[in-house]
């Protein structure tokens, strides 16, 4: 990378200089070119961020519009614009602007919980892979890459009765049934330790672990 204190200067270099750009073959006259004649040569709008491809283990380079460039160099220098690659993450559909994407950067997005788990779905006859937080994941392969999150296990108190569910949203409906409780009866969940807030039966309850509830006969119903 030339510093910028050697804007302009040239060496005389009369072959054009070959570069590419998202896999298009160009050339220029010059030895140097800065990122604003780049972009220009490339027809990449002003405001669009414009990459140099470096080999690993560098990370590619951010080229700015002031930032000269030696294409002198050996080797073609390889130039390219992050367009958003899709992905699916339960059942929301998002989108990315770099090749690859990280299991942390993945449960930051979606907001998952440190104890849930991050899965990749994979073709059949070959197993989900367990996303880490530290796995790079490329998206730039043809197919849409699929992810689903499976909920840690928790415990929750019903009746005084423990019973272990996955962490989610659970409506009252659903947790009389894991209480093997009979609809027309009414459910109360145990709030700070003693308080009992009746829940209504199109009532949801965010599970996070260790709720407690309790159901008792509806007033006015028959038993």
């Amino acid at each position: 990378m030339k510093p910028n204190t050697n804007a302009g200067v040239d060496t005389g270099v009369a072959t054009p200089l070959p570069v590419t750009f998202q896999d298009q073959k160009f050339t220029w006259g010059g030895q140097y070119a800065n990122g604003k004649e780049l972009k220009k040569l490339f027809g990449v709008p002003v405001d669009q961020a414009l990459f140099l491809s470096l080999v690993d283990p560098w990370d590619d380079q951010l080229i700015t519009d002031e930032m000269i460039i030696d294409l002198a160099r050996p080797g073609v220098e390889k130039f390219y614009v992050r367009l958003p690659l899709e992905y699916q993450l339960d059942d929301k559909k998002l989108s990315w602007d770099k090749p690859f994407i990280t299991g942390l950067e993945l449960r930051q997005i979606g907001g998952v919980e440190v104890e849930d788990e991050i899965w990749l779905k994979i073709p059949k006859p070959y197993s989900d892979e367990l996303v880490k937080n530290e796995i790079r994941i490329d998206l730039t392969r043809p197919e849409v890459e699929q992810f689903y999150v499976v909920k840690a296990e928790v415990v929750i108190t019903i009746n005084a009765i423990e019973h272990k569910v996955k962490r989610g949203t659970y409506s009252v409906a659903q947790l009389k049934k894991v209480g093997n409780i009979k609809a027309t009866d009414e459910l109360d969940q145990i709030k700070s330790g003693h308080v009992l807030v009746p829940l209504e039966d199109d009532a949801s309850v965010e599970i996070k672990g260790c709720e407690q509830f309790v159901s008792h006969k509806r007033d006015g119903s028959s038993s």
